[in-house]
Formats: C-alpha cells, sequence, structure tokens
C-alpha cells in the first residue's frame, strides 16, 4: 500500500504523462454530455408532466423504475446494448441523471404561486415569456440544488461504468492501476477524481446557485 508521500509523488508523474489528459479528456466529455444530456431531458419532461398531469401519472411508474433500478444493472445492460466505450457510458449517465431532475423540476412547478400563473395569463404571456420569467426564477433553487447532486453523482457513475467497462478515462486508469497492483497511481486517481468533485462544486455550481437565486435574497435596507 502506497504512503500520502507516495501518492503525491505518483500523482505528479501522472499529470505529466500523456495518457493521463487522454483519460482525463475522456472522462471530462462523458461527464458534460451525460449529466448536461441528463438533466436538460430531465427539466423538460418535469415541465411538460408539472403543466400536464395526465403526463405526469404516465412518466411517474417510468421515474420510479429507473430510480429504484441499481446503477450497477444498468451498467451491465448498456454493456450488451452499446458494447464497450463512451456511448455506453454517456447512456448510462443520462439514464440516472434525468429522474432526479425531473422530480425537482415537478415539485418546483407544483409550488410555484398559482396567482402568479394567472397573471401571466392575464397578460397573455406566451410559453416562452412565462417559462423565462416566472418558472425559471422560481425553480432556480430546486434546480440548482439538484443539478449540484447530479453533477457529483454524474462523476461517480461515469468512473464506475469506465472501471466496468470503457476502455478510456479516469475509471479505466483506476481499473489498470489496481490490476496492476499500482497503488500509487490509484490513490492519485482517487486525488484527483475528488478535486475534480471539489471544482465543480465551489468554482462553478455554488457560485451559479448564488447568482441566479440573489434575488430570493432581502435586500439591505438603506440607512
Amino acid at each position: 500500500m502506497a504512503t500520502p508521500a507516495q501518492a503525491l509523488r505518483a500523482l505528479g508523474v501522472l499529470v505529466n504523462s500523456t495518457t493521463f489528459w487522454q483519460n482525463a479528456n475522456a472522462s471530462l466529455t462523458r461527464i458534460a454530455l451525460g449529466v448536461g444530456t441528463g438533466c436538460a431531458i430531465g427539466f423538460a419532461f418535469g415541465v411538460l408532466a408539472g403543466h400536464n398531469a395526465k403526463l405526469r401519472g404516465l412518466l411517474e411508474p417510468l421515474r420510479w423504475l429507473l430510480m429504484a433500478m441499481p446503477p450497477v444493472v444498468v451498467v451491465v445492460l448498456a454493456m450488451l446494448w452499446f458494447g464497450l466505450g463512451s456511448s455506453m457510458v454517456i447512456f448510462i449517465t443520462v439514464l440516472m441523471m434525468a429522474p432526479g431532475m425531473y422530480v425537482n423540476t415537478v415539485k418546483g412547478m407544483q409550488l410555484v404561486d398559482r396567482s402568479l400563473v394567472e397573471m401571466t395569463h392575464v397578460y397573455r404571456y406566451g410559453a416562452w415569456m412565462r417559462l423565462r420569467h416566472l418558472y425559471l426564477p422560481a425553480l432556480a433553487a430546486p434546480l440548482t440544488a439538484a443539478l449540484l447532486i447530479a453533477t457529483c453523482g454524474g462523476v461517480r457513475l461515469v468512473v464506475m461504468a469506465e472501471v466496468l467497462g470503457a476502455e478510456s478515462g479516469a475509471g479505466f486508469a483506476l481499473a489498470n492501476a489496481r490490476s496492476t497492483f499500482d497503488s500509487g497511481e490509484l490513490y492519485a486517481w482517487v486525488i484527483l477524481i475528488l478535486g475534480l468533485v471539489a471544482a465543480l462544486e465551489f468554482l462553478l455550481l455554488q457560485p451559479l446557485q448564488r447568482r441566479l437565486t440573489q434575488w430570493q435574497e432581502p435586500r439591505k435596507e438603506h440607512a
């Protein structure tokens, strides 16, 4: 087992290698495509289901099935359908990310003040103006919280899928380090993955959340 000092030395060697950038780019691309597409699909269906009770009832069993299914089962099925590679990893991420965003969007839509909705109809707001000026500001807090959870969960899903069935990426490199008993490189990849999650949360998602929800903060009264 590598010591912390050995893991840090292995981290320096890893970052300076050519294979690191290839694997890092592959994982980052899969995370961006998988999480972004999954959240977009979940948001779109959530907005539609928030307006239509029949559609919501139709989607509820599918949502429950996807949220109840263990991710490893989805990985095995996706490997049979898509084989090894990026398509399999992205498919799994989209399938696992969409239900969470869908649930948060539907719940947020149901909590929007009905009087405000009626006011947009009185002033004849179109669907786009209603979405932009009413629903998006009202959904900012739950959606940014859901996006934070989805991004962190998406990183874990991508790495797990790469470990089980990919030919590149951080998870693939982790699996190789495990098979060769190179614990220093294995710990180095773990440190990098933790650093990626921390960077996404503190440098991207939390500032985005503060920006989108700043209108909800009480304004300071001028003296």
